[in-house]
């Protein structure tokens, strides 16, 4: 083998050790390999073609250096931002999403405990009672895109009813329904699935926002509360205005519509609300406006029907209804006010009914955002059956607001004709995470 060729393969052999550090610094023509074939050709040991030849190999292994770098460093980033991000750190809030923030699971939860005590004057029906009226997981967040939206709530209570012989609540499904938003913002959306029907404000705050263990008798019987349905809501004017329109099973939660020609029709509802001086969050207490002393006020109204009823805010069994409701809440510093009006009439086989409902609400801060003592007065005005009306007073303690209060309450209930009148007292601690 001649001297030349033996300086050549030299050359070769130092270029592709030198190959790996020639990838980390790359930074033009001066290199650790551009200079050692500078010297080789200098000393005559390669020619010029010999030496692009180098160049060209060595170049060669620098960009495959330089790539199998980059895909390291790329693998390097994705463990540091990986797939799933989390962030939370306070109740309620703990939410898991895609770094695109396209997809989103906002994970929370309530649990209420509950001590009754009812003495009703028909002795058959006293009882002092431990129960979980309410053992929800909530889930919701984004669907590939910002305007999609979802929200899954499951329930699993006890019995918070003392009826003989005592019996088991099942898990339920409560809100399971997607929302398309139309508009930037999602102010203008379509929902479809399981959710609150739009009627009335006492029945659409969530339990956990109000300021009694439960809601009133009223509110009880004239508003629908879950059912499969459909949807279109939005709000206008920076939410100087809200409105819903919405058609639904009308059987009840979970249920699906009755067949045949008589006894499929639907319940159809819409529902405005008008806030003058601003967004009025639905809640209870007056958390909204006590820091500042404020003033907040809503107004609303709303309208449904249903073609064949299966006693579900209805009296009568496969009658046609339609039922009306005003409400108005108001808060002012540490004082909150709410006031309801329900007629309902219904077109039955012994002629019309009509049912009148109504409730008024106070509640006030005597101790900033801790001690607020409340009180409800509910009544209903039925055609067919026994009046009644509910007398409540209650005191709240919030821990941590809504996601830690305990709240004791005593009612006064009074019924005409057969139905016995009737005592209860409840106490109860809610948490939320």
């Amino acid at each position: 083998m001649s001297l030349h060729r033996c300086w050549l393969l030299l050359a070769a052999g130092s270029l592709a050790a030198l190959s790996p550090l020639a990838g980390a610094q790359q930074g033009g023509d001066v290199s650790m390999e551009t200079a050692l074939l500078d010297i080789l050709r200098e000393k005559g040991l390669i020619d010029a073609t010999q030496y692009d030849e180098l160049m060209k190999l060595a170049r060669e292994r620098a960009d495959q250096r330089s790539n199998e770098t980059t895909l390291i460093e790329a693998s390097l980033q994705r463990l540091a931002a990986p797939d799933v991000q989390a962030r939370g750190g306070t109740p309620t809030r703990l939410l898991f999403r895609s770094p695109d923030g396209k997809w989103s699971l906002g994970l929370r939860g309530e649990i209420q405990a509950r001590l009754e005590d009812f003495n009703s004057e028909d002795d058959t029906k006293d009882g002092t009672n431990f129960s979980i009226p309410r053992a929800r997981i909530i889930t919701e967040g984004t669907a590939g895109a910002p305007n999609v939206r979802y929200k899954l709530m499951l329930d699993m209570p006890t019995n918070s009813k003392i009826v003989d012989p005592a019996a088991d609540a099942t898990t339920n499904v409560r809100d399971a329904y997607v929302d398309w938003g139309f508009t930037q913002g999602n102010l203008h959306s379509l929902r479809f699935g399981q959710f609150k029907f739009p009627f009335g404000r006492e029945m659409l705050t969530s339990t956990s926002q109000i300021s009694f263990p439960d809601i009133s008798i009223a509110a009880t019987e004239f508003a629908p509360n879950y059912e499969p349905a459909a949807m279109f809501q939005g709000q206008l004017g920076d939410d100087l205005f809200e409105y819903q329109v919405a058609a639904a099973n009308g059987e009840g939660r979970g249920k699906n519509n009755t067949a045949g020609e008589t006894k499929d029709g639907l319940r159809e509802g819409v529902r405005v609300v008008f806030n003058p001086l601003g967004p009025v969050k639905n809640e209870g207490p007056a958390f909204q406006t006590i820091a500042d002393s404020s003033l907040r006020l809503s107004l609303g109204a709303a309208f449904m029907r249903n073609e064949d009823s299966s006693a579900l805010a209805t009296t009568t069994v496969g009658s046609k209804t339609e039922t009306g409701n005003l409400e108005a809440s108001l808060y002012f510093g540490p004082l909150s006010l709410l006031a309801e009006v329900y007629d309902r009439t219904t077109d039955a086989d012994t002629g019309d009914l009509e049912d009148l409902g109504r409730t008024l609400q106070a509640g006030f801060f005597f101790v900033p955002e801790k001690w607020e003592v409340v009180a409800r007065y509910s009544g209903v005005d039925y055609d067919a059956k026994d009046d009644a009306e509910e007398r409540t007073l209650g005191l709240n303690w919030y821990v941590d607001r809504h996601n830690g209060k305990w709240q004791v309450d005593w009612s006064r209930l009074d019924n005409e004709g057969t139905t016995p009148d009737a005592t209860r007292w409840r106490l109860q601690y809610q948490v939320l995470f």
